[in-house]
């Protein structure tokens, strides 16, 4: 994608002038040279190919350059593409301002000045490229405010989704164990669940590119998370698997779940694009990015790069743009997947501060390359990462703690009740941080203080968790606190004793993993 040479059209009836201004122009790199000893033959391949500028005769038979100039400004496709006149024979005034007229930047006159000619079209080859570039960096805006729009609508969508999870796992489990195991209705229920996960799954994908997802980074052996990760997805399919990778590979801090979704994302993109086999080549290796290096990146410095090359059909020129966005997919209507896969890649890779680019030419395979920036220190402050203090055991009566519950959806607030009352806690539900603050208060003047509260980080129109923790520990410092959210990569819920709560429980949650965080707190 990037690596293409700039394509340059040389137009003369005589097959000699040609010979001699590919001759003039060879010292030029990465261009690719295009002949054509007709007007009609020049229009033909300027529809089918981009080229930086054309160099052509005046005088030729059937359609001299004027009137090829006068159809190529009546065409969208060809009317931007500088033209420099070349002509023996045409040099008075009155063809120059002709030439002029019907679309030229140029006018020369053979013999030639190979020199002048060679700078010439160096310039319109730098501004090609120039204009490429920021046609480039322009799409990649437009994708990121596209990304952006969809992260703010997929975040919204999935937090609300992982409530509605919430109220049905609970609501299941519950009748699970109110069924017993030997239970047909049992068996039936526990399907509900595999389905609810399956859901679960879905949610954390529209999370992982929404606004608010970021990537909870420490220190990853990236060579590993490959071998894990390709010997895991690829074990048993026809697809052979060729690994090179530099030792030793510079060191990078990552998400390890969201990278080795990228890589799954990208194995199984690979797997699926060779459903008869074939061979898929892993290169990861080190890379100093400058102002003189080819990949497209904005920042320089030191990288790994990790290339995925197959050999599969490759991707058509017409769609490569596109593999991004999200919901683009080229499988056929009804086939599996949500046409998110390449989209989350690109969103992950983003956030890790890196690029990604795909090159593929049909019939030659895809080749992605990603980059992801070499660290040198950890970036982490270690006192938020330090390791979590053990807890005691509960003591016999510990659960007939009370607990306030701060939700504003009332069928998970009701569903999250249910589940504590079965473990044996005694829990009230506080819509928002108002309330909640009044019953706490109202409960300590009766005698009757909260043992915890299990605070949503996010409540509509009021004051969230954060906030709220902070008002009660100033009735009571010791108050134990828990922090629930559907948003699982808020930086809160990442590092939540730096906020001062004592626990964290992303939704949607088990019973098994709410009796845990709660015991936990104590």
């Amino acid at each position: 994608m990037f690596n293409d040479k700039t394509k340059i059209l040389l137009v003369d009836d005589r097959s000699e002038n040609l010979h001699a201004m590919k001759v003039t122009l060879q010292p030029l790199v990465d261009v690719e040279i295009y002949t054509a000893q007709s007007g009609n033959a020049g229009l033909a391949l300027m529809t089918e190919h981009d080229f930086a500028v054309v160099l052509m005769d005046v005088q030729m038979p059937e359609m001299d350059g004027f009137e090829t100039a006068s159809l190529m400004q009546n065409l969208k496709t060809t009317r931007n593409i500088p033209i420099i006149f070349v002509t023996a024979i045409s040099k008075d005034e009155e063809h120059v301002f002709k030439g002029y007229q019907s679309g030229a930047v140029d006018y020369l006159f053979k013999p030639l000045n190979h020199d002048i000619l060679l700078s010439k079209v160096n310039v319109f080859i730098k501004l090609y490229r120039q204009r490429k570039e920021c046609e480039r960096l322009q799409e990649e805006v437009q994708k990121s405010k596209n990304l952006e729009a969809l992260g703010i609508l997929a975040g919204g969508i999935a937090h609300d989704f992982n409530n509605l999870l919430t109220t049905i796992y609970g609501y299941v489990e519950l009748a699970q164990l109110l069924s017993g195991p030997e239970s047909k209705v049992y068996q039936k229920l526990a399907e509900a669940v595999k389905a609810a996960k399956r859901a679960r799954l879905l949610t954390q994908q529209l999370l992982t590119f929404s606004k608010g997802g970021g990537p909870v980074k420490e220190r990853a052996n990236i060579a590993d998370l490959l071998v894990d990760t390709s010997s895991l997805l690829l074990s048993g399919s026809s697809v052979k698997v060729n690994l090179e990778i530099d030792s030793p590979l510079g060191e990078v801090e990552v998400d390890k779940g969201q990278i080795n979704q990228v890589f799954q994302n990208l194995l199984l993109n690979a797997k699926d694009a060779m459903p008869n086999g074939g061979n898929l080549t892993i290169v990861a290796r080190n890379v100093t990015i400058n102002a003189q290096s080819p990949e497209p990146l904005d920042a320089d410095g030191k990288y790994v790069q990790v290339t995925f090359m197959d050999d599969g059909p490759g991707i058509d020129s017409a769609i490569i743009g596109k593999i991004f966005d999200p919901y683009f997919s080229s499988k056929a209507k009804g086939a599996s997947g949500q046409g998110l896969g390449l989209t989350i890649v690109h969103s992950i890779v983003k956030k890790h501060s890196g690029y990604i680019y795909v090159e593929s030419n049909p019939g030659e395979g895809a080749t992605f390359r990603l980059y992801l920036p070499v660290v040198s220190k950890l970036l982490t402050d270690p006192e938020i990462v330090q390791s979590a203090v053990s807890k005691e055991a509960p003591r016999p009566g510990q659960a007939h703690k009370r607990l306030l519950v701060m939700e504003d959806e009332e069928l998970v607030a009701a569903a999250v009740c249910e589940m504590l009352d079965y473990l044996g806690y005694q829990a009230e539900v506080a819509g928002d941080g108002v309330e909640a603050l009044r019953l706490f208060r109202l409960a300590r003047e009766n005698r009757q203080p909260f043992d915890a509260v299990v605070l949503d980080l996010t409540i509509r129109g009021g004051e969230g968790g954060e906030k709220v923790l902070r008002k009660l520990r100033d009735v009571d410092p010791e108050i134990k606190a828990l922090v629930a959210s559907g948003y699982a990569e808020n930086h809160i819920m990442s590092n939540f004793q730096s906020y001062g709560f004592d626990g964290a429980i992303s939704k949607p949650f088990t019973l098994n993993a709410l009796a845990e965080e709660v015991k936990n707190i104590f």
